[in-house]
């Protein structure tokens, strides 16, 4: 559910500033916006999903002590995903520099 609601704010917002006369992909609060989905995007494919493969491990071999500290990891990882586009809406919202 996630990931097509992600994609579809990427591409409707891609789409509003392609019609739209008043902005442009050159404008910071654009570019901020689009440099923060993918980085979050990156966080999520790279390290997120590193970290839940070797969750699936841990869990297979009943290693709960490893399986806690990946844990830790995962969240962390998410909580950064999720400050990244909480400022993402901040930045859309109120268009710092406009």
């Amino acid at each position: 559910m996630f990931i097509p609601a992600l994609l579809s704010v990427l591409v409707f917002g891609v789409w509003m500033v392609l019609i739209s006369t008043e902005w442009s992909f050159s404008q910071a609060w654009v570019l901020l916006a689009l440099g923060l989905f993918a980085v979050a995007f990156l966080i999520g494919a790279l390290y997120l999903g590193r970290i839940g493969i070797q969750l699936q491990r841990a869990a297979e071999s009943g290693s709960a002590g490893d399986g806690r500290l990946l844990l830790d990891r995962w969240i962390l990882g998410y909580r950064v995903v999720l400050l990244m586009l909480v400022v993402a809406v901040w930045d859309m919202i109120f268009k710092p520099g406009l």
